[in-house]
């Protein structure tokens, strides 16, 4: 039986991209199927939060629009990385003529680095805001914000240029987008600490310095992976060839589902540690360690004795981490109870 083969003539821009397919499309393939795993990791984080109903005070009553964005966000990222793996791997399977140019002319691929740069601007927008209500300065504020307004223009930018085919001003907006992102999170992550720890230290309260001491693991522990991400996306950017520059996306695509991760994260510890705090409020004793007389809001000793002055120290301890404030107070009251 005689067999055919068929032989397609292709451009030499298309013959190399072929050859190159490992690197043209495998890195978008595998940036796919990373991001489809760490859509599995959002979706059961915002699971934890909606199967909480605990009542939230201040801004925390507006948390669940807030996990509602970021939510559809995600979703609205892991379709667009499907999209672009269907077109290239089976639509345009047999036609590289075609596939090898929708990385510059394809809206649904040349914005994803865009929509990785929205998410991203929503959640440091959001730590940005607590870092804000811990610190209370706006002028340590300012410099993030202009750093985070800069990164996203520069994504923007870098958009404006790979439309208009301009490759150098490409890679220059990319590295000014990548640089401020790393800046804004490193920024963000270092002023939240320093606050943190500034207040534990004046604090001068055992009980108040653990409770800010978790404050700061929760900041690492959600803070320094997108952080951390974002240092590695930006060497890969500058150390890549020409070859091997798209890997970088892997990078990319796991710092938007990164971001809200660490979002939900912290939320779900906020929850967490309010509800365990109201838990704890249940019952009071007094400074000697025994059950005393309620007073009001106030614990007193048992008063067995009299013409004796009764001095009683409560120390009141306001941790609110959704609001991103530490306080502490003494309130010192006295009772005395003449002869009788």
């Amino acid at each position: 039986m005689a067999t055919t083969s068929s032989v397609i003539e292709l451009i030499p821009a298309s013959k190399a991209f072929v050859a190159n397919r490992v690197n043209s499309l495998g890195a978008w393939v595998m940036a796919g199927f990373l991001d489809a795993i760490l859509m599995g990791v959002v979706m059961c984080q915002v699971g934890a939060f909606f199967k909480s109903r605990r009542s939230q005070e201040g801004l925390g009553r507006h948390y669940h629009w807030l996990v509602i964005l970021v939510t559809f966000l995600s979703l609205l990222k892991t379709s667009q990385a499907i999209a672009i793996i269907w077109v290239q791997n089976v639509l345009d399977f047999m036609n590289p003529d075609v596939a090898r140019t929708l990385v510059a002319k394809a809206w649904w691929q040349v914005t994803a680095p865009l929509l990785t740069a929205i998410i991203g601007v929503v959640v440091q927008s959001f730590f940005a805001l607590r870092f804000y209500m811990l610190a209370r300065n706006i002028f340590m504020v300012l410099p993030i914000a202009c750093s985070m307004l800069l990164g996203f223009a520069g994504v923007c930018l870098q958009l404006h240029s790979i439309i208009v085919g301009n490759a150098k001003a490409k890679v220059m907006w990319l590295l000014v987008h990548l640089i401020c992102s790393f800046m804004t999170d490193f920024m963000i992550t270092v002023g939240t600490v320093y606050a943190l720890r500034t207040t534990r230290n004046s604090s001068g309260l055992a009980s108040t310095a653990s409770l800010i001491s978790g404050l700061m693991r929760l900041v690492f522990e959600s803070a320094v992976p997108p952080t951390l991400v974002a240092a590695i996306d930006l060497i890969m950017s500058q150390t890549l060839d020409l070859h091997h520059l798209l890997w970088h996306l892997l990078l990319n695509y796991a710092l938007a589902k990164l971001y809200v991760i660490s979002l939900l994260y912290t939320l779900n510890c906020i929850k967490e540690y309010r509800h365990g705090q109201k838990s704890l409020s249940g019952g009071r004793v007094s400074s000697s360690g025994t059950p005393g007389m309620k007073l009001g809001d106030v614990e007193l000793g048992n008063r067995s004795k009299s013409n004796q002055v009764y001095v009683q120290t409560q120390v009141v301890t306001h941790v609110s981490p959704s609001q991103g404030s530490v306080e502490a107070e003494d309130l010192k009251h006295s009772v005395w109870q003449p002869d009788t």
